[in-house]
C-alpha cells in the first residue's frame, strides 16, 4: 500500500513540476494538457508560424498564472552572432515601462510623500500657471491635455543628452512647453510621453534619488528582476538583444542614437526580460506581492489598473477585450524593439511577448497601437482559452509586397517621364517644334510642382517644423530615403523642363532674327 501511494505521489509530482528552461526549453511550474498534447506545444507552433510570417529576428515569451510562472521561452536570435534568445535576454520595454513609473509614484503616495490630487507645482520647481491646475493624478491618467505629437521635438533634441541631469532637462523643457498657460481642470484623455517624463522627475524630486536608482531599489530589486536595467549600458553588458529595423522588408541591425534616450526613460526607455516581467505581472495580479515582498498595497494595484472613465487610461494600463474576454494591457515600442503585455483578471493570467525588430509598418491601421507583438500575445491568450486565434491580418511580407510594389510602379512612372523629358530637352528639335513657344500657367505650374517636393523635403529635413518627419525617418528609413530620391529625380526633371523651355524661346528668337 505504501509503495502504491509513493508511485501515485511521484506521478502527481511529475505532472505539476516543470523544469526551468533555457532558450530551447519551456519554463514553469504547471503543464497544461489538452487531449494528451501540451497546449504549450501549440503555442510554440503558433509562434514559429508568426515569426516566419512577420519576419521576427528574436522573440521572448512569458506566461504566468496566479503566483506561478507557467511558461518561459526564447525563440530565434538575439544578435548577428547567432546567440539564442533566452527568457533572461533583456529587450526594450517601451511604453510598458510607464506602469513602472506609475508604481513608483503610487509607492511615494502611500508613504505620504506625494498627494495625487495636489497640483504638480508642489513637486516641480516652476512658476508656470499650468502647474497650478494640473494634478499628479491627471499626469497618471493622461488627462493633462498634453499631446503626443508635441513631444517629438523633445525626443529629437534630447537624444544626444546622456548627462545625469538629462531627465531634469527634459522635464523642465516639457514644463516650459505645456505649462506656460493655465489649463482647464478637466481634460479628455490624450496620450503623451510628457506626462510620464514629468512623473519620473517628480519621483526624483520627492525621493531624493535619481529616477533609475529609485526604480532599482524599490521595484526591480524587491521583485527579483535581476535582468532588468535602467540604462542602455547596463543592459548591453548583460546581453541586450540587438534592435532591428526593416529596410524594404529585410531586418537590419540598428546601432543609432535612438536606442536609448535618458531624458525619456520614465516614459519608455527601460530594459527587461520575459522572466523578470513575469515577476512583475505576478505582483500586478497578487495585490502587489511577489514571493515574500510587497511593492504596493492592494488598493494601489487596483488604482493602477482602473480607468477613470472606461476606454481611457488607467495608470500605465489600458483595458481591452480579446474574444469578449476583458483584459488589461499595454503595448510598448521603441526603435528596434516591440512588446505587448496582457493581464486577464478573471483567470489571473498574464502574457508578455518581446521582439527585437520594429518599424512603422508593424503597426495596424488605423489602430496604430496594435503591433505585431499585440497580435501574437492576443493569439496566445486565445490558444490558452481554446478559442480561435483570430484574423492573422497581412504578414510583413504581404505588407512589403504592397509597399514595394507601389514604390516600384511610382518609380518606374517617374523614371519614364524623366527620360521622356530628357529626350525632348537634350535631343534635336523636330520641325514641328519651330512654332511659337507659349509660356502658359500650365507649363509654369508643372515646373513648380517638379521642384516643390525637393524644397519641402529640404525644409522638413533641415528644420523641426514637422518633427514627425524626423520620427518617420527613424522608424521607416527605407520609405523616407525613397521619397528623397524621388524628389531629387523630380527636381532633375523640372530642371530639364526649364532647359527645354529656354531652348525653345532662344530658338524662336534666333529664327525671327534670320527672317
Amino acid at each position: 500500500m505504501k509503495m502504491r501511494m509513493r508511485i501515485i505521489a511521484i506521478i502527481l509530482c511529475g505532472l505539476f513540476i516543470f523544469p526551468l528552461s533555457s532558450s530551447a526549453r519551456s519554463d514553469g511550474s504547471m503543464q497544461v494538457e489538452r487531449s494528451g498534447t501540451s497546449v504549450f506545444s501549440e503555442v510554440d507552433a503558433y509562434i514559429a508560424r508568426e515569426m516566419k510570417r512577420q519576419r521576427l529576428t528574436g522573440l521572448a515569451l512569458g506566461i504566468v498564472q496566479g503566483d506561478r510562472i507557467l511558461y518561459l521561452k526564447g525563440y530565434g536570435q538575439a544578435d548577428s552572432s547567432g546567440r539564442p534568445v533566452t527568457p533572461e535576454t533583456p529587450f526594450g520595454l517601451g511604453s510598458i515601462g510607464k506602469s513602472i513609473t506609475a508604481m513608483a509614484v503610487l509607492q511615494l503616495a502611500e508613504t505620504g510623500k506625494i498627494d495625487l490630487d495636489a497640483p504638480i507645482q508642489r513637486y516641480i520647481p516652476t512658476k508656470y500657471n499650468g502647474a497650478e491646475s494640473i494634478t499628479v493624478r491627471q499626469l497618471l491618467n493622461q488627462t493633462s491635455g498634453f499631446s503626443q505629437i508635441s513631444t517629438f521635438s523633445n525626443t529629437l533634441s534630447s537624444m544626444h543628452d546622456q548627462d545625469q541631469d538629462a531627465l531634469e532637462k527634459n522635464a523642465m523643457s516639457y514644463a516650459e512647453k505645456f505649462l506656460k498657460h493655465t489649463n482647464q481642470t478637466e481634460q479628455p484623455f490624450r496620450y503623451s510621453n510628457a506626462n510620464y517624463v514629468l512623473l519620473g522627475y517628480i519621483v526624483q524630486q520627492v525621493s531624493g534619488q535619481s529616477y533609475g536608482d529609485y526604480v532599482k531599489e524599490h521595484i526591480l530589486s524587491p521583485l527579483s528582476m535581476h535582468n532588468s536595467f535602467v540604462t542602455l549600458d547596463e543592459a548591453a553588458v548583460h546581453g541586450l538583444a540587438t534592435p532591428h529595423r526593416r529596410i524594404f522588408g529585410y531586418n537590419v541591425a540598428y546601432e543609432g542614437p535612438y536606442i536609448y534616450i535618458p531624458g525619456d526613460a520614465p516614459a519608455g526607455y527601460l530594459y527587461t526580460s520575459a522572466k523578470d516581467m513575469g515577476h512583475y505581472l505576478i505582483a500586478q495580479m497578487n495585490d502587489g506581492r511577489f514571493e515574500d515582498d510587497s511593492v504596493l498595497s492592494s488598493e494601489g494595484i487596483r488604482l493602477m489598473q482602473t480607468e477613470p472613465v472606461p476606454g481611457t487610461y488607467a495608470m500605465g494600463w489600458m483595458t481591452d477585450h480579446i474574444n469578449g474576454l476583458p483584459v488589461i494591457g499595454q503595448p510598448g515600442g521603441s526603435i528596434g524593439f516591440q512588446a505587448q503585455t496582457y493581464i486577464v483578471p478573471e483567470q489571473q493570467l498574464g502574457v508578455i511577448v518581446f521582439a527585437n525588430v520594429l518599424d512603422a509598418i508593424d503597426a495596424a491601421f488605423p489602430k496604430t497601437h496594435v503591433i505585431t507583438t499585440t497580435h501574437i500575445a492576443s493569439g496566445i491568450i486565445n490558444l490558452l482559452n481554446e478559442q480561435p486565434i483570430g484574423g492573422a491580418g497581412l504578414s510583413i511580407s504581404q505588407k512589403y509586397l504592397l509597399v514595394n510594389g507601389l514604390i516600384f510602379m511610382l518609380s518606374a512612372w517617374l523614371l519614364y517621364t524623366t527620360a521622356r523629358t530628357a529626350k525632348r530637352c537634350l535631343g534635336p528639335r523636330s520641325p514641328g517644334n519651330s512654332g511659337h513657344t507659349e509660356i502658359s500657367i500650365k507649363v509654369i505650374s508643372r515646373i513648380v510642382l517638379d521642384f516643390a517636393g525637393l524644397f519641402i523635403v529640404l525644409i522638413l529635413s533641415m528644420t523641426q517644423v514637422v518633427p514627425v518627419w524626423h520620427i518617420a525617418t527613424i522608424y521607416q528609413p527605407d520609405v523616407i530615403l525613397w521619397l528623397k530620391i524621388m524628389t531629387v529625380l523630380m527636381a532633375l526633371k523640372g530642371s530639364m523642363e526649364i532647359i527645354r523651355l529656354v531652348r525653345s524661346i532662344w530658338h524662336e528668337k534666333t529664327s525671327k532674327l534670320k527672317y
